[in-house]
């Protein structure tokens, strides 16, 4: 008994310090094994032998030459193997489904976007994300490897089930995705909560300065945020922690947001908001430049074209937006006094806005934060359009660096 312990605990010691190799290495870019020795404080032996197998056996890393010297032998340098090792990252939204393959590093390899076509039903999009998975992993080498798929979706997915319990977006209620899926995708795949998602994307992918404690808004058609604290991805009981949208932003507000409350951050300050607003606004004398833009076809006024009159002069549009940028300003405010978060990022289809929406957003947001907090930096989410890809790959990297695949 006591010879199956040990051989047990060797085992796991062995896992432990691949992975503790593994994720130095991928922080590192590249980096030599005498290095590795040092940082680890694991012996040579150890090392050259961990990286051996990380070469040879899971074909995670390869080796790119040798090191400088200070006297002795020049150290072998190892970095991850990114070629021919890949990820697809699927961002199921209510009105795109992207889908992207990367390398380890998250570098492009392919990209795929079509339309949802969300009024088709369930079924149909069922059958659109097998599609694009499936042309994406037809656009690999033969040799290649895909380690797994991540899909995020829009929706209140449970951690502890799986079953994406309700989608507004979507319509959807009670959704067992795996279920859906597991039978026609021969790969491992994992999904979660979209706007979660896009929060990993930055912690694992865009964090060289080991920032701990962030928070991604996605403001789109609704609101959402993801959160880091400590350098945890924050998910709340059975994963719902980030319904940022649901905080209340104005208490005299009469404004009904789809949950059913009145004065939430996504009922005024949503992509859906600045639409309705436009649109009651039309006809107003200083609307002309967004009647032009929208070719008075009332129904076809969407977010960006409310932005794009802004950019241009309009003045209704132009005060819109200066609304929707105060309200989420009180959000972000909340959130941060809370939190004491160091960055927010702001990702969905109003950040793509640029340098209107945000010069807007920072010329406000400092009256909502108290004196410590004042420091706080508001960028736009890293990877655009593919921030949710991106995190998608993200749950899958995370698995593959803690050799769970």
């Amino acid at each position: 008994m006591l010879k199956s312990y040990q051989k047990m605990d060797a085992g796991l010691m062995n896992l432990t310090n691949k992975r503790a190799i593994l994720k130095l290495i991928k922080e590192s870019s590249q980096i030599s094994r005498s290095k590795i020795t040092k940082v680890t404080g694991l012996t040579p032996p150890t090392v050259a032998r961990i990286v051996d197998e990380l070469v040879q056996n899971e074909k995670l890393l390869e080796y790119v030459g040798v090191g400088d010297s200070s006297g002795g032998r020049p150290s072998v340098v190892v970095r991850l193997k990114n070629v021919n090792n890949y990820i697809i990252g699927i961002d199921l939204g209510a009105t795109y489904i992207r889908g992207c393959m990367v390398d380890l590093n998250a570098s492009f390899i392919s990209e795929i976007h079509i339309p949802t076509e969300i009024q088709k039903g369930f079924n149909s999009i069922i059958e659109k994300v097998i599609h694009l998975i499936n042309r994406l992993i037809a656009r690999k080498s033969p040799d290649a490897k895909i380690w797994g798929i991540g899909i995020g979706v829009a929706g209140l997915v449970n951690s502890e089930t799986g079953i994406i319990e309700t989608s507004p977006d979507f319509g959807w209620t009670n959704i067992d995705l795996r279920k859906e899926l597991e039978n026609r995708i021969d790969l491992p795949f994992f999904y979660d909560n979209s706007t979660r998602l896009m929060a990993y994307g930055e912690l694992y992918f865009n964090n060289k300065n080991k920032i701990s404690n962030i928070a991604i808004i996605n403001v789109g058609y609704g609101i959402a945020a993801g959160l880091v604290v400590d350098g945890k991805v924050v998910k709340g009981h059975a994963g719902f922690a980030g319904e940022f949208g649901h905080i209340s932003v104005d208490n005299c507000s009469d404004v009904e947001c789809k949950c059913g409350m009145k004065g939430c951050l996504e009922a005024l300050a949503s992509g859906h908001r600045i639409a309705s607003l436009a649109k009651n606004r039309i006809n107003d004398p200083d609307a002309s430049i967004l009647r032009r833009f929208c070719e008075s076809n009332h129904d076809s006024i969407t977010a960006e074209i409310v932005a794009n009159a802004a950019k241009q002069g309009d003045l209704v549009s132009y005060q819109i937006y200066d609304e929707i940028a105060e309200y989420l300003c009180r959000g972000i405010g909340t959130l941060v006094n809370l939190l004491s978060s160091e960055v927010i990022y702001i990702g969905g289809g109003i950040a793509l806005n640029g340098k209107f929406f945000f010069d807007l957003v920072n010329s406000k947001i400092s009256k909502y934060l108290l004196t410590p907090n004042l420091k706080l930096q508001i960028l736009p989410a890293t990877f655009g359009e593919q921030a949710t890809s991106i995190g998608a790959v993200s749950l899958v990297m995370e698995k593959v660096m803690n050799l769970e695949l």
